[in-house]
């Protein structure tokens, strides 16, 4: 959404619709001129998709529930503790996959007290202490900043995704679409930087 305001402010005649979705949507059906999605990896399709940069995400708790249960040192300790499921498209289910100083480990989390499919909703149910949840490295840079989140086994990551910006392929590319690329090629690299600089502080 800052990205938008700057780009409304630089280009005030465009009218942006912006629509949040836990899915890739369909442009030709839904309409959309730029989708921008997080994926590991996209599908053939007759769409042009510019790569914006690669993130990950992280696991967090409140300090109070880490005051009351303790901090796990290792993927297997959270058999332990309470692992708040987000449900999505994106995010791992059951299978937890880590990398860490072993390289690649897989902790199955069978049982949660909490299942969600938003990682905003997740971030208020980590920052009320129901337990230990994944969140992507965006949505957990203000709770880490602030000292509503803390961030668990800070020497491990979980899958990293790619971020794109997909749009029809056309010979003439409206400047509508090709500006807001533009615009989301130059910030999106400098906002990954900064989001794991400082998840990087915090472990």
């Amino acid at each position: 959404t800052p990205l938008i305001a700057r780009y409304a402010e630089r280009y005030p005649q465009v009218v942006v619709e912006l629509t949040l979705a836990q899915r890739t949507p369909d442009l030709l059906e839904d309409g959309h001129d730029v989708t921008v999605a997080f994926a590991r990896d996209l599908p053939d399709s007759g769409f042009v998709a510019q790569r914006l940069g690669t993130t990950y995400s992280i696991l967090c708790a409140s300090p109070s529930y880490l005051a009351k249960r303790g901090h796990p040192a290792t993927p297997a300790d959270l058999a332990a503790h309470d692992c708040l499921r987000i449900v999505n498209t994106v995010m791992p289910a059951e299978n937890w996959v880590f990398e860490g100083p072993q390289g690649m480990e897989t902790q199955n989390i069978p049982d949660s007290p909490f299942h969600i499919n938003t990682a905003d909703g997740m971030a208020t149910a980590i920052r009320n202490g129901m337990g230990i949840g994944i969140q992507p490295l965006a949505s957990a840079v203000e709770g880490l900043v602030g000292g509503t989140l803390v961030r668990v086994l800070p020497q491990y990551r979980l899958e990293e995704y790619n971020l794109f910006a997909i749009y029809p392929s056309r010979k003439f590319v409206d400047a509508k679409i090709k500006t807001c690329v533009e615009v989301l090629k130059t910030a999106i690299p400098q906002l990954l930087a900064s989001d794991g600089h400082i998840a990087g502080a915090k472990e």
